[in-house]
């Protein structure tokens, strides 16, 4: 029997795990109950040697320490985020994919700031039709190559008031597996689009094929 007060393990490796249904009737989901979904291992990342890059064809390249993002304006958010594939495993016929039951959604407050206070920074240059985010967890892909995982926005959600930056979760420090030190978040997208780890930001002007 399921145990309702603890993730449900989905995988093992990468380590994924949904909310039990029982916890979703609370506005806030816990925690230590908030689903998790990995594409590859947990990187291990320390605050104190942590760098934001911002780079690609920009005039002024620059790095940011969390100390320095935690100068910007901050804000708070209360925001539910679902899996693509939540619900698969009760598809017909069947498809490949993390077999998710229904608990690959959950609800949280996440404290940042706008991703586009920090954006503001750098000056884009012409062209630019996304942003890329990259994230600090690295694995093979289907051509057999290691590559860290990576997302794109059109320009004009990334610069969305309520798209953000967060070291923040339910009032404490992001765990681990939910994007220590700092992850994007990106509110009306699947949870996909909100990269664990962010490490590096790069304006491109053609579409991201990763």
């Amino acid at each position: 029997m399921a145990d309702d007060h603890s993730l449900q393990p989905v995988t093992d490796q990468p380590y994924n795990a949904e909310t039990p249904l029982s916890a979703l009737s609370s506005k806030i989901t816990p925690t230590d109950l908030f689903y998790v979904r990995n594409h590859f291992d947990v990187p291990l990342l320390d605050e104190s040697d942590y760098r934001l890059k911002i780079n690609g064809d920009i005039s002024k390249p620059i790095e940011l320490s969390l100390a320095q993002l935690k100068r910007f304006p901050e804000k708070s958010m209360i925001f539910s985020m679902e899996c693509a594939g939540n619900g698969r495993s009760g598809m017909k016929p069947k498809i490949k994919g993390t077999p998710w039951n229904l608990g690959a959604i959950s609800q949280a407050n996440f404290s940042g700031t706008a991703l586009r206070d920090v954006l503001a920074k750098v000056e884009l240059p012409e062209g630019v039709s996304e942003i890329l985010f990259t994230g600090g967890d690295r694995g093979k892909v289907h051509s057999g190559e290691t590559e860290n995982y990576a997302r794109s926005l059109p320009v004009e959600i990334a610069y969305h008031p309520d798209t953000m930056l967060v070291w923040e979760m339910n009032g404490e420090e992001l765990a681990p597996s939910h994007g220590y030190p700092l992850r994007l978040i990106v509110p009306g997208w699947y949870g996909m689009a909100s990269v664990k780890w962010l490490s590096e930001i790069t304006p491109i002007s053609e579409p991201f094929q990763g």
